[in-house]
């Protein structure tokens, strides 16, 4: 009688901060939007137009308000658990460097939908909480709410419709105002 052996699937490799730049400055990824997270790769999807209409709503606002030496618009920050995100907005302190370190960076936003959301709420939420991000904001175009995260912890939930405004700790000279980010989405109440 065979004994059967169980398959098994090949480890990913663990990339680390070096051999993922090493490997964009190459080329190896051509025109693929590609994210290291804990030293995994992740291949980001095509952004559709509510994605797109909030992105763009705030990053107006952000930039209108502290000018563009610290609004980051889905450029990477460097986090040390071997991680590389993009993060759809964030705010770095005044002459950060341009991929700025995430005890440099004071707020990172991230727009999710259906395609993002297993990946935005998972491994990518992780490693902010992880790294000690301060403050972090998932706009959740599901669930019509944009859930705060302070200290690693989650500390509100402000849906859509209910006349929210948002200031971050150490951002607070913006206001962000929950229902226009929806509506820059174009996802009415």
């Amino acid at each position: 009688m065979a004994t059967s052996v169980p398959v098994q699937t090949p480890a990913s490799p663990h990339w680390s901060l070096e051999e993922y730049d090493r490997a964009i400055a190459a080329g190896v990824f051509g025109e693929r939007r590609i994210e290291l997270i804990g030293g995994a790769l992740y291949e980001m999807p095509p952004m559709a137009d509510p994605h797109a209409g909030a992105l763009r709503y705030l990053n107006d606002l952000f930039v209108t308000t502290l000018g563009m030496g610290r609004v980051l618009c889905q450029t990477p920050i460097i986090l040390p658990t071997d991680s590389e995100p993009e993060p759809d907005l964030a705010v770095a302190e005044a002459h950060s460097p341009p991929r700025p370190r995430a005890d440099q960076v004071q707020l990172v936003i991230e727009i999710t939908d259906e395609g993002r959301r297993r990946f935005d709420r998972g491994p990518k939420l992780e490693a902010y909480l992880v790294d000690e991000i301060p403050e972090i904001w998932i706009v959740d175009l599901l669930e019509r709410a944009v859930l705060v995260y302070r200290g690693q912890v989650l500390v509100g939930r402000h849906a859509q419709g209910r006349g929210a405004e948002l200031r971050a700790e150490r951002v607070p000279e913006v206001g962000v105002d929950v229902d226009a980010v929806f509506r820059a989405a174009r996802l009415s109440s």
